[in-house]
């Protein structure tokens, strides 16, 4: 059951930290219990940073309780913490790379921070790498297996590692897509836009992040990947709407709708688009593209809100709930559902995914 007072609240006070300015229409004064449970979904969607932003602009009267606003304020402390040791962590692995003569592109993460007014307040995942060759691919891996790291392969192609107390990722394809039918087709593009990757000096080496429209590109269908499997949460919204603002007038919007169309996720991309804008307060200006009238997202908004980070926190299932180190539980059950949810909006991928999933899990073994 959604909570509309604290949903409301929540995003209100979200828009405000994201872009500085909320219509303020749900910004009643909140009770201790009610600013309680607003913390509590702030941490369920790994926003807490964003939303701790937002009091700056607001008057003392609507403030947290003084223990609520200490407590935020000493998990503000660590959330900076952690992006400083992820930082230091990809300045670590640029050396290491860069000695080897390997160039990997940074996906999401530390490279979409930066698209935010405060990035090290925002809430950091894991360090996720894409290999451009997969001979770079296998150079790197066994690296760090003759470093001792023991390397696991995921599903997706891809595999996984700790680097310290850091999780990180390497990834043979940049895109969470799974129609194989558009897998050389993605390839193409990435060659297109090759020399279009951005370039951001950091600790002294040069970071590889992906090109603008390819950013955009990235970051969706890997919200779509997540609505597909288990849920997501609102940060990866936010991420949405900051990469689009910061670099809408950089790509060709045309260019963009016609990708999606090409890859079957064109009417999902309405549904995210609707989200965007009625709910995180992305300015109108900033969509690449005009929305249909006639799309209506609130049921998707919904289901995200439920779900919480990853589907970590969805208390329609029982198990693992509040526990994100934890298996998910009914995870097929959870998967199957949302395959059928989506399957009108983006067919192909919604039919791929599972089988995809399922055939890559194996094959990396």
């Amino acid at each position: 059951m959604v909570d509309r007072e604290i949903q409301k609240a929540l995003l209100s006070l979200l828009r405000l930290g994201l872009w500085g300015k909320d219509d303020m229409e749900a910004m009643f004064p909140l009770s201790d219990g009610q600013w309680s449970q607003l913390y509590h979904y702030a941490q369920r969607h790994t926003i807490e940073g964003v939303i701790f932003d937002s009091f700056q602009w607001l008057p003392s009267n609507l403030l947290p309780p003084r223990s609520l606003l200490l407590k935020w304020t000493v998990r503000i402390d660590q959330i900076e913490r952690r992006n400083k040791q992820m930082n230091v962590c990809i300045g670590e692995q640029l050396i290491l790379f860069h000695t080897h003569e390997v160039y990997p592109v940074l996906l999401k993460g530390q490279g979409v921070a930066t698209c935010y007014d405060i990035p090290n307040h925002r809430v950091c995942g894991d360090v996720d790498w894409y290999f451009e060759t997969k001979s770079d691919y296998i150079k790197v891996n066994e690296i760090l297996r003759q470093r001792g790291i023991k390397i696991s392969p995921t599903a997706g192609f891809s595999a996984e590692y700790l680097w310290g107390d850091i999780a990180v990722e390497h990834h043979k394809r940049m895109f969470d897509i799974h129609n194989p039918l558009n897998f050389s087709y993605l390839d193409r593009l990435q060659e297109r836009f090759y020399n279009q990757r951005l370039k951001r000096e950091y600790q002294g080496n040069t970071l590889l992040l992906p090109a603008p429209l390819l950013m955009m590109l990235q970051v969706n269908v890997h919200i779509l990947k997540h609505l597909l499997s288990f849920g997501i949460g609102i940060r990866q919204l936010c991420d949405a709407a900051k990469v689009y603002h910061a670099f809408q007038s950089n790509v060709d919007v045309r260019e963009l709708k016609q990708i999606y169309q090409k890859l079957g996720i064109l009417k999902w991309i309405h549904l995210l688009h609707a989200v965007l804008i009625k709910y995180i307060g992305l300015p109108v200006a900033s969509l690449p593209f005009e929305l249909p009238e006639t799309v209506d997202a609130d049921w998707m908004m919904d289901e995200i809100w439920m779900a919480g980070n990853f589907g970590f926190f969805d208390s329609r299932f029982e198990g693992a709930i509040d526990k994100p180190s934890a298996e998910r539980n009914q995870a097929s059950q959870r998967v199957w559902t949302n395959v059928r949810r989506y399957l009108k909006y983006a067919p192909m991928e919604a039919l791929s995914f599972p089988l995809v999933q399922f055939y890559s899990k194996f094959a990396e073994k």
